[in-house]
């Protein structure tokens, strides 16, 4: 399996660099945006467990 998809990739990259580029720029950005939304789930689900939300909305113009 492993053999026919470097070979395929070799082939795609070699006759359309373009279109490889463009995938490339594809991948990374899903990659990305995959790390970024995983990212945020856990780090809010951390804040709702420590109980960050209570001073959020209150008015008191804090930092």
């Amino acid at each position: 399996m492993y053999e026919s998809l470097t070979q395929f990739l070799k082939t795609f990259s070699a006759e359309s660099p373009f279109l490889w580029a463009l995938l490339v720029m594809v991948v990374i950005a899903v990659a990305g945006l995959t790390l970024y939304a995983f990212w945020e789930i856990v780090l809010r689900a951390i804040g709702v467990a420590l109980g960050g939300r209570s001073g959020q909305g209150s008015g008191r113009g804090g930092h």
